[in-house]
């Protein structure tokens, strides 16, 4: 969960119970870019909540990035993420603020349909 944008999500939306289960548990490398440190992953599980959307450069595997925003069912609850991933020879860093915005519209739409009332915009 700690190197995947679809995990981000889950985790910055979890109760502070299972988040600071998952976090005391020792964090696997998988590349020299996944955040092993829990505080340093809590930093990162703020922003997550404040912008709107989990982003995912090379952590799970080198050549691979990845945005996804929360989906709410009709009491707020985050029940899932909607992912978008790709190679990042095609999704290049600097893009992933604009597909992570994407995104997070996307996962907006999808909480709407589910009976969720947005109170505010997606961060940007």
């Amino acid at each position: 969960m700690h190197c995947t944008s679809n995990g981000k999500v889950l985790l910055a939306f979890a109760d502070e119970a299972d988040r600071d289960r998952v976090l005391a548990e020792p964090l696997e490398r998988f590349t020299e870019h996944t955040i092993t440190n829990p505080a340093q992953l809590r930093h990162e599980l703020d922003a997550v909540r404040t912008r709107g959307y989990a982003q995912a450069l090379e952590e799970l595997e080198e050549g691979l990035n990845a945005v996804a925003a929360p989906v709410r069912q009709a009491d707020g609850r985050v029940i899932a993420a909607l992912g978008v991933s790709g190679p990042a020879f095609r999704m290049h860093a600097v893009d992933v603020p604009r597909l992570g915005l994407l995104t997070a519209e996307a996962a907006q739409a999808v909480s709407r349909q589910l009976g969720h009332i947005d109170r505010g915009r997606v961060a940007g």
